[in-house]
């Protein structure tokens, strides 16, 4: 059974426990039922609570040593159902421009959902997310209330620790998710801890941090709450309201309850050249190319099943032909996904020497939660760091990696040119307007700081294969620009 599997499992059984849990609760004593009565848990069913503050976006830090980029969250409205197993969370958020960082304005509104196992965002039509679903259960479950509820339900060990006087609770959700909590002697959660699965950090760890709790309109509940993933800033969080048992019940959308974990088998191909292959069928593309020594590809993104489709329509494609080589345009999570995939197939992979250092740590992390082929396989990865240039020659396709500079995307950055095609290869530099949609006001920095570096390495593109969207020209990146055709 695959942990997604147990996921959505876990989540109908915790729901029947906690439903189950007021007679348990009644025989419990101690340090549970301490915070079970300083925290009115016996007659909350949910609860709502309003904040402000800030978000720090996991996994699309600016360097691969730098924390995770800010952001300013105003609106931040967050529903705990805990009889329904069910939470929402939305807020609007503006990324801090750091100084000497030249970003595009980004502003969203972030809306929320999981229920009955499932998780799905609204933007603005039901998406599903089901890569989110242990961290969607840990803001239920990891909250005040639901950790004393699901601790309860879930007959948790205690452990006085020395000192302060405070308590140890630990369980384990169903699917092997283990939550650590620390209680006062008011009975106030100080802290709870568990992990959640990451493509590029395997077992992940998340911590959620409560003080200043104070009585909001008969019920006791934190004034701050911070959270924490892989020993960084991830929410700061200041509440201002909180409402108990006023949740309104919410479904999962058909569309969704449908097809809760889309597939990442679609492949779409188009042929660049001869040869030269750009995979989408999905939000991120890679780029396949054929050399006399076998085929390189360039960019691994998402995860596993993403890479193992790629790989699949490779050797439908190119029958025969080993994979020699895998090209990774920088650390961010959603294009580096997929790498360990092409690890346990004993493919190198080409990244920028700062990258390479990075995922070196982070893949010897343990992955108990979702094992992929590489925590199996143990096979230890082969990297051909780079910095400035690379070049991949060939007679039918050379190939040349270079470093981007001065992106205000990533300080690791590359993009890959195929002189002989005179193709582009890039990723977030220029991710083109959608067809149909208005182009932005203000041209995007990326964008500017893309064709400077075109221009400071004299590359004679012609054509681009961004890594979002479809293939575009020259021309339409002059006119992305402002520029005339």
């Amino acid at each position: 059974m695959s942990a997604r599997t147990l996921q959505a499992a876990g989540a109908a059984l915790l729901l029947a426990c906690v439903i189950a849990s007021p007679a348990d609760s009644r025989n419990s004593s101690g340090p549970l039922a301490l915070a079970r009565n300083a925290l009115g848990v016996e007659r909350i069913d949910s609860l709502e609570y309003e904040a402000t503050g800030e978000y720090y976006q996991f996994g699309q830090a600016p360097a691969p040593e730098l924390p995770w980029p800010e952001f300013m969250v105003d609106g931040y409205f967050a529903t705990l159902d805990f009889a329904r197993a069910a939470v929402h969370a939305k807020y609007h958020r503006v990324q801090v421009q750091e100084p000497g960082r030249a970003r595009p304005h980004s502003e969203q509104t972030q809306d929320q959902y999981a229920r009955d196992g499932v998780t799905w965002n609204l933007s603005p039509a039901p998406t599903a997310i089901p890569a989110n679903l242990a961290e969607r259960n840990a803001e239920l479950w990891a909250s005040p209330q639901g950790f004393i509820k699901a601790a309860v339900a879930h007959r948790a060990t205690t452990q006085a620790l020395p000192g302060a006087g405070e308590t140890r609770v630990t369980f384990t959700l169903p699917g092997g998710y283990r939550y650590v909590g620390i209680l006062n002697t008011a009975g106030d959660v100080l802290s709870v801890s568990s992990f959640i699965d990451s493509p590029v950090l395997g077992d992940t760890p998340i911590e959620f941090r409560y003080s200043g709790y104070r009585d909001f309109g008969g019920v006791r509940f934190p004034e701050r709450i911070e959270r924490r993933v892989a020993g960084l800033p991830w929410y700061a969080l200041r509440v201002s309201a909180v409402r108990v048992n006023t949740a309104q019940a919410f479904e999962v959308p058909t569309e969704i309850a449908a097809n809760p974990v889309p597939s990442m088998s679609n492949v779409e191909v188009t042929e660049l050249a001869p040869g030269l292959l750009l995979f989408g069928g999905g939000s991120h593309n890679s780029v396949i190319v054929e050399q006399v020594r076998g085929i390189v590809v360039i960019e691994a993104p998402l995860g596993e099943a993403r890479s193992e489709a790629v790989l699949a329509k490779v050797r439908e494609r190119f029958p025969g032909k080993r994979v020699v080589a895998v090209i990774n345009t920088h650390a961010h999570f959603d294009h580096a996904g997929g790498l360990r995939t092409y690890v346990d197939a004993g493919v190198p992979v080409i990244t920028q020497t700062r990258n390479a250092k990075y995922f070196e740590h982070a893949w010897a992390a343990p992955r108990t939660l979702n094992p992929d082929r590489l925590a199996k396989s143990r096979r230890k990865p082969k990297f051909q760091p780079f910095t400035g240039k690379l070049v991949l020659d060939d007679p039918l396709h050379p190939i040349e990696v270079h470093g981007i500079t001065g992106s205000g995307h990533n300080d690791a950055f590359a993009m890959i040119y195929l002189p002989k095609d005179r193709v582009l290869v890039e990723a977030d530099a220029w991710t083109p307007t959608p067809p149909g949609a208005k182009p932005p006001a203000v041209v995007n920095p990326l964008w500017l700081n893309l064709r400077d570096n075109i221009e400071r390495l004299r590359l004679d593109v012609q054509r681009f294969a961004p890594l979002h969207g479809a293939p575009q020209t020259a021309d339409d990146f002059r006119r992305a620009l402002g520029q005339a055709g």
